[in-house]
């Protein structure tokens, strides 16, 4: 991607966020840029459960003694996923 394009994004993106914040008398925070880009779904849905199914099974996976079909069902149960959408989120690691 072009350096002028990311700029330019980054530059409108951050007065959005700030107009956004003014309008909703939120505090400028990085936990409320992260709702922003969310509700602006700049972030989508399969990113953030790809995030967070990784993020869980490193914290499961111990506990389940290095048993990773243990941990992933665990996580598919914990989740309302099925396991085959957990095993293919790990393997976009």
């Amino acid at each position: 991607m072009q350096k002028q394009i990311l700029d330019i994004f980054q530059r409108d993106l951050h007065a959005s966020f700030r107009a956004y914040c003014r309008q909703h008398q939120y505090e400028v925070t990085a936990e409320g840029l992260i709702t922003y880009l969310i509700d602006k779904q700049l972030i989508p849905e399969p990113t953030i459960r790809r995030f967070v199914i990784m993020e869980e099974f490193e914290r499961e996976f111990e506990q389940h003694e290095g048993r990773k079909t243990e941990t992933i069902q665990t996580l598919a149960s914990r989740f309302h996923l099925s396991e085959r959408t957990v095993w293919s989120a790990l393997r976009q690691k």
